[in-house]
């Protein structure tokens, strides 16, 4: 039976008859003299109008897990029905291929990486050399301002040589020699008195000779001052003229080598822009290479990844459609024909289960989203709830789907069953008891109530039925005990003990 399926043909019968939303009681299993038993207590229950709809079970979710890189398949760990968390294993791939990719793709980036590497020590290579041939170019900038400087005061040196002496020149090394010679006469007829009185022991020999050495430089100081009036009335010399005008050559020379550094420093700096042009441009493309290779090392590593089949969901495995040794397709799992999908793997939220039921269409109005349906399978009647209205009928039968979510925590209903349903449409309340509670082997259906641990045998009027409960008109009150399950093997008046183990039992809602 496919599990996604459910019965299109459903008969709505016309006929409407009251039953029970859901069983509300507990129950308690007792002793008798004979055998055990089991009594519910006595609670009235929302009636239902049933439509008698059926429909199949599904999970409440269902998510594919799917392989995300081909490869053969070289472990399943999951089986139909395990229980199973997100991120549990599934299945594995073999990966001795892309280990090997792997390996290559490791060489490529240590490769692409040394390129690189080499790439950016050249490029700073030339960056160095630029900053060189800079640092030149401003080094000859101020040897030429240097040079520039030397000429200029060369020049000047020699317009002053080439010139002569100006009158106010002449006129201050006259007043010089005029005032050596005030002083040498000075000096001398100083030296002439000390010597006679100290020819006439009326000066002393230190005193004497103190007045002959200023004699001395009075003399030398006069012959200074003579010499330089001299030369500055006679002018320059050949010798000083050449002087000059090498001077002038000297510094004329500097600033052509000044220049000349600068041109070279400056061509260096050229050459140093173009070697960084070119040296970047290898960077780039070093760069665009190792980011390549690590591209396709990370591809790599991504498949090496999808390699491990891992539950994206926590749930049921609901389908298995994979083995081992078998080759799959990225998304599939590689056409095997195991199951009723391609997917590897189904897994399905069970603690909840939806049904789709099939209304009719005149019916559909009266249908709206969260209320409450009752859910029956076997003898176990459960609360639901309309989570969708479908905005369409089904092209073969009419019908408008009505899709109910029913509580599952305990797992014990199962994908794939056909339940029973029925709207509740009345806030009417009553008395039910199972059909097996009620002995009707008489003119008189009647039960056993438990009163104070006696089996006592009660008269009912029994209503309607449905899913194997009678509603109980009258002949019992609410909070009352009755025997529910091996009634038919009491008899007025038997004990009823409860043992110590008796188990309460609350019904399903």
């Amino acid at each position: 039976m496919n599990r996604k399926g459910y019965f299109a043909g459903i008969a709505i019968l016309l006929v409407i008859s009251l039953t029970a939303c859901s069983t509300d009681s507990s129950t308690i299993a007792v002793n008798t003299t004979s055998s055990n038993v089991t009594f519910t207590t006595i609670q009235k229950q929302a009636l239902n109008v049933n439509y008698n709809l059926s429909g199949t079970l599904t999970a409440y979710t269902e998510t594919p897990i799917t392989f995300r890189t081909a490869g053969t398949v070289t472990s399943v760990k999951g089986e139909i029905g395990q229980q199973v968390k997100k991120g549990a294993v599934l299945a594995t791939l073999d990966t001795a291929d892309l280990n090997l990719s792997l390996a290559d793709a490791n060489q490529s980036v240590a490769a692409a990486q040394a390129d690189l590497s080499s790439a950016n020590a050249s490029l700073k290579d030339v960056q160095a050399a630029k900053q060189n041939a800079m640092a030149t170019v401003s080094s000859a900038n101020a040897q030429l301002a240097s040079a520039q400087a030397k000429i200029d005061s060369a020049r000047v040196s020699e317009q002053s040589v080439l010139s002569g002496a100006r009158s106010q020149e002449k006129a201050q090394s006259q007043n010089a020699v005029n005032k050596a010679q005030t002083a040498y006469n000075q000096a001398k007829a100083e030296a002439t008195r000390s010597q006679t009185l100290a020819s006439n022991g009326l000066l002393t020999q230190q005193e004497n000779e103190q007045a002959q050495m200023a004699l001395a430089d009075a003399t030398d100081s006069l012959k200074d001052a003579q010499a330089k009036l001299s030369l500055t009335l006679e002018g320059a010399s050949d010798s000083e003229r050449a002087d000059a005008a090498s001077a002038v050559t000297q510094a004329q020379t500097g600033i052509a080598s000044a220049q000349a550094t600068i041109e070279q420093a400056k061509a260096s700096v050229a050459q140093a822009e173009a070697g960084i042009a070119q040296s970047q441009a290898g960077v780039d493309k070093a760069k665009a290479s190792y980011d390549q290779a690590i591209t396709a090392k990370n591809k790599i590593v991504l498949s090496l990844s999808y390699t491990t089949l891992k539950a994206q969901t926590s749930g049921v495995i609901l389908e298995k459609n994979v083995s081992v040794g078998q080759t799959v397709s990225a998304g599939s799992s590689g056409g095997g024909a195991m199951g009723s999908s391609s997917d590897p793997f189904v897994i399905g939220e069970t603690t909840r289960l939806k049904v789709l039921l099939p209304v009719a269409d005149s019916e559909i109005s009266q249908w709206k989203v969260g209320q409450e349906v009752s859910v029956s399978l076997y003898d176990d009647v459960r609360t639901g709830k309309v989570t969708k209205l479908y905005p369409q009928t089904n092209e073969s039968t009419g019908s408008i789907n009505a899709e109910v979510t029913v509580s599952n925590t305990k797992q014990d209903w199962k994908p794939g069953q056909v339940v029973k349903a029925s709207r509740q449409a009345t806030t009417q309340k009553g008395i039910l008891l199972p059909v097996e509670a009620v002995i009707s082997t008489g003119d008189k259906p009647y039960v056993f109530k438990n009163i104070k641990g006696k089996a006592v045998q009660t008269f009912v009027t029994v209503g309607e039925s449905y899913n194997n409960q009678y509603v109980i008109k009258s002949g019992l009150q609410v909070g009352e005990q009755v025997v529910v399950q091996g009634a038919d093997r009491l008899f007025n008046g038997d004990t009823l003990a409860t043992p110590k183990n008796a188990q309460e039992v609350t019904a399903h809602d």
